[in-house]
């Protein structure tokens, strides 16, 4: 919130929401609930058909943290950079285009990916519903690019993989 007129600061948002990433400290409940609504009850839904990729669909935000924190608590490097932002105060709506770096699990070369989230934001300036739009044929290259990255992601989403 703005605590000059007490208007909600979108800009704020989105940029809370980078920094939480970088962070990677996707389990902390506190830090959390500053950020999100209510990451047991709402929604982060992912491209793709989920039966095929099972990371795919509607899931809890909380799930998809989950999964972040035991993917990406072993890389090397990992980075979220802001590329583009288009807000929509009225419906409060932040379009937030991204650019993430990993590096680890044995991986030769640095990945980088661009991905397009829409983060519903409420009254209170807290997210409550993500899409996010990748290719999801690029998540099982990635998975499939090292033994180590092959083991974690059945650990977290099954066995998918060919």
């Amino acid at each position: 919130m703005d605590k000059n007129n007490n208007n909600l600061n979108l800009n704020e948002v989105a940029n809370s929401f980078i920094q939480f990433f970088n962070k990677k400290n996707y389990v902390d409940k506190e830090i959390n609930s500053k950020i999100f609504n209510n990451t047991e009850t709402d929604l982060w839904w992912i491209t793709g058909d989920e039966s095929i990729f099972p990371f795919s669909g509607w899931k809890p935000i909380q799930f998809r943290l989950n999964g972040m924190h035991f993917l990406n608590s072993g890389l090397d490097k990992y980075s979220m950079t802001e590329t583009e932002k288009i807000i929509d105060n009225e419906r409060r709506i932040i379009l937030l285009v991204i650019k993430t770096l990993h590096m680890g699990y044995g991986m030769v070369n640095e990945y980088t990916a661009e991905i397009a989230l829409v983060l519903s934001v409420n009254e209170s300036g807290k997210i409550f519903s993500i899409k996010e739009y990748l290719d999801p044929s690029e998540i099982i290259r990635v998975a499939n690019s090292t033994p180590a990255l092959q083991e974690l992601f059945k650990k977290v989403y099954g066995n998918f993989l060919n």
